[in-house]
């Protein structure tokens, strides 16, 4: 009996062992949840700009504001991480390009040679490869020959495709700097599949695919106003 009674005594001790290691394992996986959710929540707080939602006199939704320099620079920043097309509308106007770009398309009339260009699109424009490579050329692009790091290396990587040299002297962010350029900042939502060209043309390919499946992509769109 004393035997029974002491095996008795070592399974319900075994069991309770048990249970508790089965509540501890679950409380750590819980408590491992809440804190990936807590940086993902961070994650967003850092990589969104928000805009406040104005309305109108009508009460429609207006997505304008008026920025500077500090909102301009983190947006450019995020452009190749977050698909952005960012679109500067009348630096035309001011004498002022963002790059030149070599234009490969065999149907066009400026074939092989370097053409304006006055947008931010991390979809076209050229091979740019590597995530790395893409935050080199939004560098080399805001900051001009005062960007640090650029080297021969990355001069003769981009050269074949890119020129840089209207903003060269400290970039775009030098120019808006000594400018002293104020912005409307306009947004605005489309999907790439369902994307029409300069010419109408274009766009069919994603009008039969399920929304969910659309690749959404922000366009900003910046008007010098000063």
């Amino acid at each position: 009996m004393e035997n029974a009674a002491d095996a008795l005594q070592m399974a319900a001790a075994v069991l309770i062992f048990v249970l508790a290691l089965t509540i501890a394992i679950n409380s750590f996986g819980q408590a491992r949840q809440t804190a990936q959710l807590i940086l993902d929540y961070n994650d967003r707080e850092y990589d969104y700009t928000y805009v406040d939602q104005n309305v109108d006199e009508h009460g429609n939704l207006v997505t304008k504001r008026i920025v500077g320099l500090e909102s301009v620079i983190p947006t450019i920043y995020k452009a190749y991480r977050e698909n952005y097309r960012i679109v500067f509308d009348n630096l035309k106007e001011k004498g002022y390009y963002l790059y030149k770009i070599r234009e490969d398309d065999k149907t066009q009339p400026n074939y092989g040679k370097f053409v304006e260009v006055y947008e931010i699109d991390m979809e076209h424009g050229g091979t740019l490869g590597s995530d790395e490579r893409k935050l080199q050329f939004i560098m080399r692009l805001l900051y001009g020959n005062k960007y640090r790091d650029w080297n021969t290396n990355m001069e003769d990587y981009f050269s074949s495709s890119f020129e840089f040299g209207n903003l060269s002297d400290g970039g775009l962010y030098g120019i808006i700097k000594n400018n002293n350029w104020v912005f409307e900042e306009s947004i605005g939502v489309y999907y790439q599949e369902q994307a029409k060209g300069e010419d109408g043309t274009g766009g069919t390919a994603g009008e039969n695919v399920p929304e969910a499946n659309l690749t959404e992509k922000r366009v900003i769109t910046y008007t010098i106003i000063n």
